[in-house]
């Protein structure tokens, strides 16, 4: 094959993997979104909910609220990933699938395509290298968005569940805790009738 060849051959196949980890990204932007709905129609049911009196309760529902704010914080970050054209050194000599965005982001561009070259058996000198490295660039920099708003996505649901545990244990005690103040007040009820 010619330059002209090996370059089209090359090119094809990195944008077949932009469109591809492009593809991944946008459908982890839709869970985050998803996410963020979800936590927000929580937010705003867990406003409305009457909190008991005691002292305890009050501060406790209060400190739950603003760790859900700092949740939803937190998610809302994921739609905006650090996307600085700066690249570093990140490989460690792992094997890496080439179509992987989670083995992409770790590579800088060049190295990539190397990578990319070197399993389609193409020497850089039968390319033309500028407009392959810049495409390269796009599929690192994407990866690493992928790769930021997956795990985005992954720590929203684990403080989710942290969250949903912390709030159960509130509403327990606070059932009991009414309870508890219900039989006070029927014991009290009982004691006026008999006076």
């Amino acid at each position: 094959m010619d330059k002209k060849e090996n370059t089209k051959l090359i090119y094809g196949v990195l944008q077949d993997i932009f469109k591809n980890i492009w593809e991944q990204q946008k459908y982890s932007e839709v869970k985050n979104g998803i996410i963020l709905t979800l936590n927000i129609a929580i937010l705003t049911i867990l406003t409305r909910i009457p909190i008991n009196e005691d002292f305890i309760c009050k501060v406790t529902f209060f400190i739950l609220i603003v760790l859900f704010f700092i949740h939803i914080f937190l998610i809302l970050q994921s739609f905006f990933p650090k996307n600085k054209n700066k690249e570093n050194i990140k490989w460690t000599n792992d094997e890496i699938n080439i179509f992987f965005f989670g083995d992409i982001q770790k590579l800088n561009s060049t190295k990539y395509l190397d990578i990319v070259l070197d399993k389609y058996n193409i020497k850089k000198n039968d390319l033309s290298i500028n407009i392959l490295l810049d495409l390269s660039n796009q599929i690192v920099k994407l990866s690493e968005i992928a790769e930021y708003k997956y795990t985005s996505f992954k720590n929203s649901i684990y403080r989710m569940y942290g969250l949903t545990i912390l709030f159960s244990i509130y509403f327990t005690y606070s059932f009991f805790l009414n309870q508890k103040d219900y039989k006070w007040q029927i014991m009290i009820i009982k004691q006026v009738k008999k006076e």
